[in-house]
C-alpha cells in the first residue's frame, strides 16, 4: 500500500524528532562521561527513554506503510488490521516513554536539590506519572476482551471493562501539569544554592522551555476524543500521534541542555576546570590573581562543572604596590626599597603519615 494522507507527514516529523532528541542525548552522555562522576541514573533513564522512542517511531513508520494516516475507505481490510495493530503497539510503547521522560527530569533535579521536602515532592511526581503511564499502556490492549477485536473486525467483542479515552485524558492532563511544574520548580529551589549564576540560569531557562512540552500535552489532551472515532480511526489519530512525539522530544531536549553548558564554554573559550579569580585590597593596593583546580566533584555535578567544589590546591601570585600619598601622584615611589613590587607564591603541600 503506497503512503498517503497524513502518513508522509507523520513519518517525516517523527523521524526528525527522534534524530534531534538522540543528538542532544548523545552530547549529554558524552559530556557526562568525560566528567569525574560519569553517567548517572538520570542519564540512563534518558537513554532508555530514547530507545523506547525509537521503537515507537519504527512501529509508526511500518503502520504508515500499511495505511496509517489515511481514510478507512481508501484501505483494504488486511491493511487496516495491520496498520491499527501496529498503531496500538506504538501507543503502548510511547506511554512508557512519556513516563520515563518525566522521571528523567525529576532524577536530574534530584541530583541538585538539597532539601528533603524537595526530593519528596519530586518523588511524588515521578511515581504518580509512572503509575499513570503504566496504567495507560496496559489499557491500550486490556480495554476490551478479546484484545484482537480492537484491530480485527472478524473477532467478536465480548465486553470492554476499561475506557481508554478517560484514562488517556487523566494521564495526558497529569503529564501536562508535570511539564508546567518542572518548568517553574527550578526557579524556586535552585536560586539559593551554592552554584554559579550562569549554571542556575542555564538550568532554569532550559527547563522552563518545558512549558512548550506542556502546551503540546494540552493540545494532545484536547484531541483525545478521536480515540473513540472508530469509523475513521487511522486518519483521526494522526495528529494525536504527532503531538505526542513532539511533547516527548521537547522534554528530552530541555533536560539535556543544562548539561551541555561545558561544550559552549569550550567553544567560546576557557574551561571549567581552571577558574581564575581576582581579588583586590584597596587599602594596600594589593591584587591577588589565583588559579584554582577542582577535585572530588560531588553528586550535584552537572556535566564538567561542580556546584559546590572542594578546592584542594591553589597557586596564588600576589602582586602588590603600596605607595605613600603624594601631591603629584607620581608612580616612582613603587620602585623604592621596601616599597618595590613584591611577588609572593604560596605552595600547599599535602602528605600522609605512614
Amino acid at each position: 500500500m503506497p503512503l498517503g494522507g497524513m502518513g508522509p507527514a507523520v513519518i517525516g516529523i517523527l523521524c526528525f524528532e527522534v534524530l534531534l532528541s538522540g543528538t542532544f542525548i548523545s552530547l549529554r552522555v558524552a559530556v557526562r562521561n568525560s566528567s569525574a562522576k560519569g553517567v548517572g541514573v538520570d542519564d540512563w533513564a534518558l537513554i532508555v527513554t530514547w530507545v523506547v522512542q525509537a521503537i515507537f517511531v519504527c512501529l509508526m513508520i511500518v503502520s504508515c506503510i500499511y495505511g496509517f494516516g489515511q481514510h478507512n475507505v481508501d484501505l483494504g481490510n488486511p491493511d487496516k488490521r495491520m496498520a491499527t495493530k501496529l498503531e496500538l503497539a506504538a501507543q503502548f510503547v510511547v506511554s512508557w516513554a512519556m513516563g520515563l521522560s518525566k522521571a528523567a527530569v525529576g532524577l536530574f533535579l534530584m541530583r541538585i536539590v538539597v532539601k528533603a521536602w524537595h526530593k519528596v515532592l519530586l518523588w511524588f511526581w515521578i511515581i504518580t506519572m509512572m503509575g499513570w503511564s503504566i496504567m495507560l499502556a496496559i489499557t491500550v490492549f486490556a480495554q476490551c476482551v478479546p484484545y484482537e477485536s480492537l484491530y480485527d473486525e472478524r473477532v467478536p467483542r465480548q465486553y470492554c471493562r476499561l475506557d481508554l479515552t478517560k484514562i488517556a485524558y487523566i494521564m495526558c492532563s497529569w503529564s501536562a501539569a508535570m511539564d508546567f511544574f518542572l518548568a517553574g520548580f527550578p526557579w524556586m529551589v535552585l536560586w539559593k544554592l551554592n552554584m554559579q549564576k550562569k549554571e542556575k540560569v542555564t538550568i532554569c531557562v532550559s527547563l522552563s522551555l518545558g512549558i512548550l512540552a506542556g502546551v503540546c500535552g494540552v493540545i494532545r489532551t484536547l484531541g483525545l476524543g478521536v480515540l473513540s472515532v472508530t469509523a475513521d480511526y487511522l486518519y483521526a489519530t494522526a495528529e494525536s500521534i504527532i503531538w505526542t512525539s513532539s511533547e516527548l522530544t521537547i522534554t528530552l531536549i530541555c533536560v539535556s541542555v543544562p548539561v551541555l553548558r561545558p561544550i559552549w564554554v569550550r567553544i567560546l573559550g576557557g574551561t571549567n576546570s581552571d577558574r581564575y579569580y581576582k581579588q583586590s585590597d584597596g587599602s594596600q593596593g594589593l591584587v591577588t590573581i589565583g588559579r584554582m583546580r577542582n577535585s572530588r566533584p560531588r553528586d550535584t555535578e552537572i556535566g564538567l562543572d561542580t556546584i559546590r567544589p572542594d578546592v584542594k590546591d591553589a597557586n596564588m601570585t600576589t602582586i602588590g604596590a603600596s605607595r605613600r600619598n603624594s601631591d603629584d601622584g607620581s608612580e616612582r615611589t613603587i620602585l623604592r626599597d621596601n616599597q618595590a613590587i613584591q611577588r609572593t607564591r604560596e605552595v600547599t603541600i599535602a602528605y600522609e603519615d605512614k
